[in-house]
């Protein structure tokens, strides 16, 4: 009897470092646009607890993990961003998240437009300078709070 309690309580305890325990999303060394707003919505919407990580290009990365890389599930294609594939995936929609829609289609997928939408050209003006500088460079904190910042000023 006390051993099945004893299993039961081990049980518990396993699943629940399943869910404490934070993903640590990687990518590619140079950080793109898409990239950035992927990481942020995820850390915004799906994992508070999400880190990232950049790695040279040599380096293969795990899928499971994996953002804008050539086998990650959050990839850009013809036809979406790797920012709207997470979006579909996690089923987010708000008008922060929807808007980023637009500026991201205009930056990754038609930049030669993007002199014709100022605000997109403004919001990349203030974003870029704030991508990590180096491979292995994990803090996103700065580039995270300019992104909040630019969804508070759209409400």
């Amino acid at each position: 009897m006390e051993g099945s309690i004893t299993m039961k309580l081990f049980l518990m305890w396993i699943s629940t470092l399943m869910f404490v325990s934070a993903t640590q999303y990687q990518n590619h060394y140079p950080f793109e646009s898409d990239t950035i707003l992927t990481a942020w919505l995820i850390k915004t919407y799906v994992d508070k607890d999400a880190t990232f990580k950049s790695f040279p290009k040599s380096v293969t990365v795990k899928k499971e993990v994996a953002l804008n890389t050539p086998n990650a599930y959050f990839r850009r294609n013809a036809k979406y961003t790797a920012y709207e594939m997470a979006k579909r995936k996690y089923h987010i929609s708000d008008t922060c998240s929807n808007h980023l829609v637009k500026v991201i289609k205009v930056l990754e997928m038609m930049p030669w437009k993007k002199h014709e939408f100022t605000d997109i050209l403004h919001f990349e003006e203030g974003l870029v300078p704030l991508f990590p500088k180096r491979v292995g460079d994990a803090n996103l904190t700065k580039v995270f709070t300019y992104i909040d910042q630019y969804c508070k000023e759209l409400k």
